[in-house]
């Protein structure tokens, strides 16, 4: 399996980056659980779901800042793309922040790097859990 060098993963179709988003921010969420609490599967998947969900995700991107103009131009690309679905509860808006928030996400897995996700982690998703 070849790597995607940083021209290669910022030329994706952020519809792509955001579905490669939402599973590394759902396992990252999801690990972060099993390391530390132990509880039964109905509770983490009800702690997991809390963070998971699109309104949760659009408070975090609202609260992002600091983006480079590439992760600026990612947000952008995914605002503006057409979005042919919403989570049942929430806005079409929260829908929207939460697909930028993901496509952000696959854009920094693709890309290798690390740092914006643990700061992502570490600054917005942990207190949540």
């Amino acid at each position: 399996m070849e790597t995607s060098s940083k021209n290669d993963s910022y030329l994706k179709n952020v519809k792509v980056l955001a579905y490669l988003g939402d599973s590394v921010f759902s396992f990252l969420v999801k690990k972060y659980l099993v390391e530390n609490y132990q509880l039964n599967t109905n509770q983490l998947n009800k702690m997991a779901n809390a963070v998971l969900c699109a309104k949760t995700q659009a408070e975090i991107m609202q609260k992002l800042d600091n983006l480079s103009n590439e992760e600026q131009d990612i947000v952008m690309r995914a605002r503006n793309s057409h979005i042919n679905s919403k989570a049942k509860n929430s806005s079409l808006y929260e829908y929207s922040l939460a697909t930028q928030l993901e496509a952000l996400v696959g854009f920094w897995c693709l890309n290798g790097d690390k740092d914006r996700l643990k700061y992502l982690f570490d600054n917005f998703v942990r207190e949540r859990l």
